[in-house]
């Protein structure tokens, strides 16, 4: 009797300790953000990357699809979109554009899927129906496509 209730008891331990390992390791694992996290994060990103000493960047609406996203941004009287991509728990500006990144296939252009360029757009749409003629109007006033290399910064002589 004594060797069966050692027994248990050591098997027991022994699922305890594998049971708050698994749990253990599952949240060591990077956890999908939410997408309050993400568009937090896409915020504070293009804060870090754009903003001048007495001009800063405002950013909204942001969708997202799956680990691609869109931000609409303006600063002073200039205004744009920046197509973004996470990997793992961060985000990267892949592009900053203009009008153009209201289609789909410009997105696709970026080396984006042409399904989650389709649906990122159709968001966008979406949200920015929110928004004023005038405000569309400067997203719309970037000119082109500037695609951004890793760890690029806005320049304070840059046209836009």
């Amino acid at each position: 009797m004594f060797s069966i209730q050692m027994n248990w008891l050591f098997l027991r331990q022994i699922s305890l300790f594998i049971f708050v390992a698994i749990c253990m390791f599952s949240n060591a694992i990077a956890h999908p953000q939410t997408e309050a996290e993400s568009q937090e994060k896409i915020k504070v990103l293009i804060s870090k990357t754009f903003d001048q000493p007495n001009l800063k960047v405002q950013t909204a609406p942001i969708v997202i699809e799956g680990k691609v996203a869109l931000a609409d941004w303006t600063q002073g009287q200039k205004g744009g979109r920046a197509l973004l991509r996470r990997k793992h728990s961060d985000w990267e500006i892949i592009a900053c554009g203009g009008a153009g990144f209201k289609d789909s296939g410009a997105i696709a252009a970026t080396g984006i899927s042409k399904e989650i360029a389709n649906n990122i757009t159709v968001k966008l749409k979406t949200e920015e129906a929110k928004l004023s003629p005038q405000k569309i109007k400067q997203l719309d006033s970037f000119d082109g496509v500037v695609t951004m290399g890793h760890g690029t910064q806005h320049g304070s002589d840059s046209k836009h």
